[in-house]
């Protein structure tokens, strides 16, 4: 099969739409299948898969063993509305394609890709991105429906697959989706980075909250996430102060990039709350410090109101520290059964006691761990995942019908052996 993306930026950094496509582009490559990705934005493209400008080559071969990344431009009516140029060259590269994935739902840009597919007989699969159920379609309420009657209902009824990243996806957008288009598969988790563990010592170099903490024995509580009132903040904050009045010790990091002004709201909260002292912001954290950080951690904390593809509670699995999130992180029920999660409502109180249960209990948290990081590699590796994305691609295609979702599995006790010898 050969694969076309469209992505309207490749900077992970705007969302995990970007992340998505760049890793299910290398993938399918990976795999034997020519993927090519589209995109208004290449900046942050890895340098070896950048073909030249569109418009200037369009013979280059879709058969490389790496994604080939191209660069369209906008028109002058707005950022991601495509030119006619642009379009013109985006069917060029389409008629070589078996099909075509969408990954950005609010885009003219998308629009204009999905019309040119359905022109020409190219099936195209659309990543809803948690988009498409009820609490998604009801912020911005106005300029959704908007979009829905220009186009967007179209956009969706028409993909040859509805792509959802878990059963509870599915289950919330269905209404939306005609019946049997929808296919469930777990986003992709470059796991790479995480198969030998960097230790513990990056993160205590680099943070100094993480080295006071850890030579103190104070417990390491660790957030990693875009800091937003979304994501829970304000209530891990309320969770610190109440852990204080209880007598309980601990270091809560907060790891994350965010608006300027989102981040002093916070700052000013956890001094309001007096908790400056244990709860301490460090910016975004990369690499093998930010898989040492996870390492270090004895829990790590993400209380959502939505989280769609819960990409930093599957990387700290994967680093064998067991995790702590609430029913807005759509494979809530996935972690929830692994034996590496917990899942609690979202509210302080309930976070502050679940931590001090989880803490009480340092062994517990260690079997945890070990849970976590077999359940991640049995489940997420690109070995398993492969298949099912080739099977959703070859349904696209009318290829595979009979679509089996099977359930993610636990690990055995041979494997769990084989992770705690890692750890």
């Amino acid at each position: 099969m050969q694969i076309v993306h469209f992505v309207e930026s490749t900077d992970v950094r705007t969302g995990g739409s970007s992340r998505f496509a760049l890793d299910a582009a290398r993938l399918m490559a990976d795999a034997g299948h020519p993927s090519t990705v589209l995109t208004l934005d290449a900046a942050s493209a890895p340098h070896a898969w950048l073909g030249n400008r569109m418009g200037h080559d369009t013979t280059a071969p879709l058969n490389a063993k790496l994604p080939l990344v191209r660069h369209i431009g906008s028109s002058k009516l707005g950022a991601s509305v495509l030119s006619t140029e642009a379009m013109r060259d985006i069917r060029a590269t389409i008629k070589n394609a078996d099909v075509v994935h969408l990954h950005n739902m609010w885009s003219i840009a998308t629009l204009q890709v999905a019309a040119a597919c359905r022109a020409m007989g190219v099936p195209y699969v659309l990543s809803a991105h948690g988009e498409l159920d009820d609490a998604a379609l009801s912020r911005g309420d106005l300029k959704k429906k908007l979009f829905m009657r220009l186009g967007g209902r179209t956009l969706v009824d028409r993909a040859a697959r509805v792509h959802c990243a878990a059963t509870t996806e599915a289950n919330h957008s269905r209404q939306h989706i005609m019946k049997g288009r929808e296919f469930v598969a777990p986003y992709l988790t470059n796991l790479s980075a995480f198969e030998t563990l960097p230790g513990l010592d990056a993160a205590q170099r680099e943070l100094a909250c993480v080295r006071q903490a850890k030579a103190a024995g104070t417990p390491l509580i660790v957030f990693s996430a875009p800091i937003t009132a979304a994501h829970g903040v304000d209530l891990l904050i309320e969770a610190a102060a109440q852990l204080r009045d209880a007598g309980e010790h601990a270091c809560f990091v907060i790891a994350g990039e965010g608006a300027q002004r989102d981040v002093a709201r916070f700052k000013k909260f956890a001094a309001k709350q007096r908790v400056c002292d244990r709860v301490h912001f460090v910016g975004a954290v990369t690499g093998d410090v930010n898989a040492s950080l996870l390492q270090n951690a004895d829990l790590v904390v993400l209380p959502t109101s939505h989280e769609n593809d819960c990409h930093m509670l599957l990387q700290a699995m994967a680093c064998g520290t067991p995790v702590l999130t609430t029913r807005g992180a759509d494979l809530c029920k996935e972690i929830g059964a692994s034996g590496g999660g917990v899942i609690i409502e979202q509210t302080s109180s309930a976070l502050s006691e679940r931590i001090s249960a989880l803490l009480a209990d340092r062994a517990g948290l260690r079997t945890m761990g070990q849970q976590a990081r077999a359940w991640v590699f049995d489940n997420f590796s690109d070995a398993v995942l492969a298949s099912r994305y080739v099977q959703l691609y070859q349904t696209a295609l009318g290829k595979d019908t009979q679509v089996e979702l099977k359930p993610l599995r636990l690990p055995s006790l041979q494997r769990l052996q084989s992770v705690a010898a890692t750890l």
